[in-house]
């Protein structure tokens, strides 16, 4: 595999990360998000904490540590309850300390240490799985079996079924943390709170870091919510802390920003801080390594990439580890430019709150520290262009396509010419939806039904289903045609499932993708392959045209470790490839097991668009309704997870973007000011009959492709994105971009507000590199 994320990880850093010094402007965009927080009225107060080695470069405090029964400003040494990073920043550290010590054994089973746990039924619950979330057990205890306490609380325990086998998948766990809590003091024969401070938070010197706060700093204690008609002040919050005196593994610490960036100092100087020793730098470098168990996003106790850590992986390098709390706290640290984002809300406060506002606060938090505080060298040599040269400023001629001499044939018509005997002989299972047909229109799934030798046995839609009209999750169904069931792979699974391929004994993937490197097809293909490896079924890919051609490839790659369901593979936004292509590729760099063939095109060249093929268009999706709309896909696309309108809900999908604040005309102008290739815009106003905005009124531009050989979609998106957050800075909420964007180096210099000129050469950092692999897994010239 020519790109694993493991020698990506390293390319990054050495493409000269450096965590240089801003200026105290660069740090607007926490200011203006921490103040919106607090100007919403559902988050009281913040507290934010950057630092860089042994240096605080930015601390603030925003809005009021307690609104009831009195208002009392928010500070910067106000004492939160941290919830679970108690987590990391406690259980984690206290367990690793009796690791260091030859006390606990990380691969030792849980009953080794609690004697109710002994027993071949819990010899795979070991401490390492515990810390990593992937014991097997509930996510929250079944209710009443902390109520006596511990030792009795193991044994209820103790009795509670698995919700899957330890060590095949993640489940973020407070049940496996409580136990790792009472291993603690089972151990050290010291409650966990005792251990903490007599063995770590003393030899950082903490001041404020404690469970069950008292004295005098109770005064400084953010209060969180009222339970019975009593609010909570130096009481844990969670529930099952409290039933358990306060002292938990899971939650029930209390620290401030000052105390916690102490604890990030010691571990990101290998375990000593300000020549004290606490850990050997071994241990630290052991607790922050991936796990490859559950789903490979955790290490010991921290997160790193799961589900729970997009509001901050995603501007952060890909070896960074962090950790959120209920409560609205969260830390993010870097461990190769030592540099760290502690974030403290009091967002609970006074009646249980803030739920939506945190998540954006986070997000928009993390981004901002991401972009100041990680600036890797853009370099003097960044290829830019297409891989065959497009129109310049300089007068350059673009590359025209070829004359359209022959039809094109699809991998199904081509098949259908070959009489089906590459699948002769075989029980198939179909993969596709409306846009499976022949050049007659004819559907892929009557055609292989009908077919000589050939045992059609089940369909398989994607996101949209079948017929291709759903926006929400698709459910299996049967084909009204042949009766045959159909099985959505964009419902409770988007994995074909071992029962799904029973059976049988090939695959064929016929459905048309628009190029785009976050259309979900992209994905299916990629899982079909993967589980039909698994199940030694070989695969058949019928090929379809990439319809804004294969020669231009366009924005950045993706960063490997944020993979998604929108984001498959390391590949630019704008992909130049066939998904036939695409699937060599994948198959290949992914070493996945699969016999795999493809079904080429004939007749098809590069340079040719989908108007050029004489085949017939069906729209892939419901809104992607012709060419123009399935070329600008690739730029407008970024912006759909942003507060805009991208045209959904209107008879022009992707060709207009909008909002109510959106003044259209200033936008326009600047737009065109910026003298675009291959476009122009226009002001309009629009009011969505669905998806966001339905029903109001959106000042808007509408996208005219004038010269669709020169347009650059990505670099089009980008520069409305740039032009929205200088004219409604107040307003555009940009951070989203990064969902669909994925790639850390140019949204970092998208929010450090560079030129839109670095800004795309930012997005051709790879193109060479990307060149080079496509080479040679393409089919057609």
């Amino acid at each position: 595999m020519s790109l694993r994320p493991a020698v990506l990880a390293v390319l990054f850093v050495a493409l000269a990360l450096t965590a240089t010094r801003v200026s105290a402007q660069d740090w607007s965009g926490i200011d203006e998000a921490a103040v919106d927080a607090v100007g919403s009225g559902e988050i009281p107060g913040v507290v934010v904490l950057l630092g860089r080695g042994d240096e605080i470069v930015y601390r603030r405090a925003w809005g009021s540590r307690r609104v009831v029964p009195d208002h009392v400003a928010m500070t910067e040494d106000t004492i939160f309850d941290i919830a679970s990073l108690t987590k990391p920043f406690g259980t984690t550290l206290a367990v690793m300390s009796l690791v260091e010590r030859g006390q606990v054994k990380l691969d030792g089973p849980l009953g080794r240490y609690l004697k109710e746990f002994r027993g071949r039924a819990h010899d795979m619950v070991t401490i390492r799985r515990l810390l990593t979330h992937s014991a097997g057990l509930p996510a929250i205890p079944p209710s009443g079996t902390l109520n006596p306490g511990f030792p009795k609380a193991a044994a209820l325990l103790a009795k509670v079924p698995f919700d899957y086998p330890p060590g095949t998948a993640f489940q973020y766990s407070d049940t496996g943390f409580i136990l790792l809590g009472e291993m603690v003091r089972r151990v050290s024969g010291e409650p966990l709170d005792r251990y903490l401070d007599n063995h770590v938070f003393k030899a950082l010197g903490l001041r404020d870091t404690s469970f069950n706060p008292s004295g005098q700093v109770r005064s400084r204690v953010a209060p969180t919510e009222y339970v019975n008609g009593h609010l909570l002040v130096g009481e844990v919050h969670d529930s099952r802390a409290r039933a358990l005196g306060g002292v938990a593994g899971h939650a029930g610490m209390f620290s401030t920003a000052a105390d916690l960036a102490r604890i990030c100092r010691m571990l990101l100087d290998g375990g000593s801080l300000e020549g004290k020793r606490v850990f050997k730098p071994a241990t630290i470098a052991m607790m922050w390594a991936r796990s490859p168990e559950g789903n490979g996003s955790r290490a010991l106790g921290w997160d790193i990439s799961s589900s729970y850590s997009l509001t901050a992986s995603p501007f952060f390098p890909p070896d960074s580890v962090g950790h959120l709390g209920f409560t609205g706290t969260s830390v993010w640290i870097n461990p190769t430019t030592r540099s760290y984002l502690i974030l403290l809300t009091n967002r609970v406060h006074p009646n249980g709150g803030g739920g939506t506002k945190i998540l954006e606060l986070r997000t928009r938090v993390g981004a901002a520290a991401g972009a100041a505080l990680f600036v890797p060298d853009l370099g003097t040599k960044v290829a830019m262009g297409d891989s065959t040269a497009p129109a310049t400023d300089g007068g350059e001629e673009s590359v025209k396509p070829a004359p359209l001499t022959s039809v094109v044939r699809s991998g199904l018509d081509v098949l259908v010419a070959q009489n089906f005997a590459p699948i002769s002989g075989y029980t198939i299972g179909l993969v596709t939806n409306q846009t499976g047909i022949d050049a007659q229109g004819r559907r892929a799934i009557d055609r292989l039904a009908a077919a000589p030798g050939v045992r059609l046995a089940a369909i398989f839609s994607p996101e949209h289903g079948l017929v291709g009209d759903a926006s929400t999750d698709v459910p299996n169904g049967r084909d009204v045609v042949t009766g045959l069931p159909v099985w959505s792979l964009y419902g409770t699974t988007r994995r074909p499932t071992s029962a799904m391929l029973r059976g049988l004994d090939l695959i064929v993937f016929d459905i048309q993708d628009v190029g785009v490197r976050y259309y979900t097809y992209l994905t299916t293909l990629l899982y079909v392959m993967e589980e039909a490896a698994r199940a030694r079924i070989p695969v058949v890919i019928l090929d379809r045209p990439n319809p804004i051609n294969g020669r231009v490839v366009e924005g950045p790659l993706m960063d490997p470790d944020l993979a998604s369901f929108t984001g498959p593979h390391p590949i630019p936004v704008r992909t130049g490839m066939t998904i036939g292509e695409f699937g060599r590729m994948a198959a290949m760099e992914r070493r996945i097991p699969v016999s795999l063939s493809v079904v080429p095109l004939e007749g098809w060249e590069r340079g040719r668009w989908f108007d050029e093929t004489g085949l017939p268009w069906v729209n892939p999706s419901p809104n992607i309704r012709s060419l123009t709309q399935a070329l600008l896909y690739s730029g407008i696309g970024l912006l759909e997870a942003t507060n805009v309108s991208v045209g959904r809900g209107t008879d022009r999908p992707f060709e207009v973007i909008g909002a109510p604040w959106l003044d259209p005309h200033r936008v326009s102008q600047d737009l065109n000011a910026l003298r675009l290739r291959g476009v122009t815009f226009e002001p309009v106003v629009f009011t969505p009959n669905a998806d966001r905005y339905q029903g109001l009124p959106c000042g808007g531009v509408r996208v005219v492709v004038t010269d669709r050989e020169t347009v650059r979609p990505v670099t089009v998106g980008l520069a409305i994105a740039k032009t929205l957050r200088s004219r409604h800075r107040d307003q555009f909420r940009p951070e989203a971009i990064q969902n669909l964007l994925v790639n850390r180096a140019t949204m970092w210099a998208f929010l450090r507000n560079e030129s839109l000129d670095r800004l795309v050469a930012w997005t051709e950092m790879e193109r060479s590199n990307f060149l080079n692999r496509r080479a040679s897994y393409l089919i057609y010239k």
